[in-house]
């Protein structure tokens, strides 16, 4: 039963490391969502987010600037880690659940 426990306590803190250098990339990444409009001819991108209740327009560029597509694929990335977080997250919990706080 203890090689049992090692390996989960092996897996706990993997799962700890994971979480934590997912939200640290998380935090490096752009907040927001990407959001085009379109002005008389042109497309442009913007990052729209919210801080309390204010919603907050930045603008990135014209949407086939580099500018733009390198913070789209900052973004997708993002959300990648996001879904990586939260099923980290949810295994922690069962790991958690199955050491019954020997940890």
């Amino acid at each position: 039963m203890s090689t049992i426990f090692h390996v989960m306590e092996e897996e706990y803190n993997r799962l700890i490391d994971a979480q934590n250098s997912y939200s640290k990339a998380i935090s490096t990444m752009p907040k927001g969502s990407p959001c085009v409009k379109r002005i008389r001819n042109g497309s442009y991108l913007y990052l729209e987010r919210r801080e309390g209740k204010k919603v907050l327009f930045e603008y990135i560029g014209p949407i086939e600037s580099e500018k733009a597509k390198t913070i789209l694929a900052q973004i997708e990335k993002r959300k990648r880690f996001e879904k990586l977080l939260k099923e980290a997250s949810a295994t922690l919990h069962d790991v958690r659940k199955v050491l019954r706080g020997k940890i």
